[in-house]
């Protein structure tokens, strides 16, 4: 299977590539890779209606990756993608992540339009979802982007990141899959 997804999902992967333990919320799970085996956080989120896991993609990508019900990976006009990584210490901010995020996007299209959206609240105090969005046109995929971003920790106060990422190949496939998006924001 032929797998894409943008640069900022390696870039996140490549700061925060450490391996330690789970969070409350998040599963913890050792998968075989190249040099053995591999950590693979996955956030407790809800799948929302109409979607559905791309076990194979979910696999390979070492993210949960949500396809609207009966698409193929390659042909699905949008993508919503969630990646958990340990934040060594606590050292790195959301603003880290937000900064090196607004840099891929740029690189994939110098005229793109990055944007600040409304942070998302969480229930019970829980840090909000800080998000932007991201529109090139011109972009063949992924020209359509959304990233949500929030911390979180486990019980013994490891901190880790969990970013949500809703990408799309047009403006309509996106607007038809931001209400899936938010679903899964809110319940979170």
């Amino acid at each position: 299977m032929k797998i894409r997804l943008s640069l900022m999902t390696f870039a996140a992967l490549a700061v925060m590539g450490a391996v330690h333990p789970a969070a409350a919320e998040v599963q913890k799970f050792m998968n075989p890779c190249d040099s053995g085996l591999c950590a693979f956080f996955r956030a407790s989120t809800t799948v929302p209606d109409g979607w559905a896991e791309d076990a194979e993609a979910t696999r390979e990508l070492r993210v949960q990756m949500l396809l609207p019900k009966g698409q193929d990976f390659e042909d699905a006009p949008a993508k919503i993608y969630t990646l958990v990584r340990y934040n060594a210490g606590g050292k790195l901010q959301v603003a880290d992540i937000v900064k090196d995020t607004y840099a891929d996007w740029r690189r994939r299209a110098k005229t793109a339009k990055p944007e600040k959206l409304a942070d998302i609240v969480r229930a019970d105090g829980k840090p909000v979802f800080v998000s932007h969005r991201f529109e090139a046109p011109r972009l063949k995929e992924q020209g359509f982007e959304r990233t949500s971003i929030t911390t979180d920790t486990d019980k013994d106060g490891n901190t880790f990141f969990v970013i949500v990422v809703l990408s799309a190949n047009s403006r309509d496939a996106f607007v038809k899959a931001e209400g899936a998006y938010n679903s899964m924001l809110k319940s979170y």
